[in-house]
């Protein structure tokens, strides 16, 4: 059943060509938007994370879903990132921890709220592709909240 529909605008998170899916980061601060490949009007090797996206968008018991979408103009899609750089961060060092900005071995940096909220979208739709939009958000929040009580991220 329909709860509303809309327009909006927002950044691609993550999307995944082989399943063609991934999520928009809504500028409106709702929660994110599902995006599948048969709503795009254009070349989905575009979709890449920080594209930004226009698009029409309907809200039901599953969440928002994005139809009609498409590249902003002037929008290039981003370059991909460098070997060294996985999901936006640095990758870990030989010794399995990311250094700090000292150079402290065994030091984690601590994500901001977005950069955690993405993470934990990457590994739930690699670990468990069958979750609905609505599912991810629900452990996304809980596990954000989780996360926020021991200080593993900025506030």
């Amino acid at each position: 059943m329909t709860s509303g529909t809309g327009t909006g605008t927002g950044t691609i998170l993550k999307f995944d060509g082989m399943r063609g899916f991934g999520f928009i980061a809504a500028d409106d601060g709702g929660e994110d938007v599902f995006l599948h490949t048969s709503v795009f009007s254009g070349d989905p090797g575009t979709l890449v994370p920080g594209a930004r996206v226009g698009f029409q968008i309907i809200a039901n018991d599953r969440g928002r879903k994005a139809f009609a979408a498409h590249l902003m103009d002037g929008s290039p899609a981003p370059a991909p990132a460098p070997a060294s750089v996985v999901n936006g961060h640095a990758a870990p060092s030989a010794g399995g921890a990311t250094q700090g900005a000292a150079g402290d071995e065994g030091v984690c940096d601590v994500l901001s709220r977005d950069e955690f909220a993405h993470e934990i979208t990457e590994v739930l739709l690699t670990s468990v592709p069958e979750l609905t939009g609505a599912q991810i958000v629900r452990v996304r929040a809980s596990v954000l909240e989780f996360a926020e009580k021991r200080g593993w991220v900025d506030l």
